[in-house]
């Protein structure tokens, strides 16, 4: 993760490598991954560079947290925003995913790093982390009245089955990007079948 010293930078600077490293990690599988490049773009010194982050494993550290980051605060955002609605919640967060797939091909980076699945062991959440992360952040903004059971568990168990569901949803759109669309009708198909049932008892 980023030094004090970078994290002392101004933000359009700090914005400024994040984008040269994530062009260069979306660009290049991760063994060829370009210090030289990216500080180059970002303009900045090697010197500096390794005043910042230790090496390339780091920065990527560095990226992979950016953007989680980002995604949490648009959920807690949305789910704040729409009164505690988590379907409503996980509709917006494939809109805005696939809006930020487009911008940043990120199916090519995750398609580069997954070539190479210890870096990428050491970053990706752990499904137990992400879990606690759901317990300690959205279950109290959720709006529990119209769960069947409003327990933990099941808002959990509602959690993993979307979170599935977008990922694979997802994947599809960055295979066929031609297919935006259907795979926005299909999603949000699923979602109300999960939402709703699928069954008249």
């Amino acid at each position: 993760m980023p030094s004090e010293r970078f994290l002392r930078l101004p933000g359009e600077k700090q914005t400024a490598i994040w984008e040269a490293a994530t062009a260069e990690f979306i660009a290049q599988p991760y063994e060829k991954v370009s210090i030289n490049k990216i500080i180059k773009q970002a303009g900045i010194s090697r010197g500096s560079f390794y005043t910042y982050f230790e090496d390339k494993r780091d920065l990527l550290a560095f990226i992979l947290w950016g953007t989680r980051q980002q995604w949490n605060r648009f959920c807690l955002e949305s789910i704040e925003k729409s009164g505690g609605d988590y379907f409503q919640m996980m509709i917006e967060l494939m809109d805005r995913a696939i809006g930020f797939c487009r911008n940043n091909n990120l199916f090519s980076l995750h398609k580069n790093l997954i070539m190479y699945p210890e870096p990428m062991n050491d970053f990706l959440p752990k499904p137990s982390d992400c879990e606690k992360e759901v317990k300690e952040t959205l279950l109290s903004r959720i709006d529990r009245s119209r769960f069947e059971d409003p327990g933990d568990e099941n808002i959990i168990l509602v959690f993993k089955l979307t979170a599935m569901l977008l990922v694979s949803s997802l994947s599809a759109f960055c295979m066929h990007p031609e297919t935006e669309q259907a795979v926005r009708d299909n999603y949000r198909k699923a979602v109300q079948i999960i939402r709703r049932g699928s069954y008249r008892l």
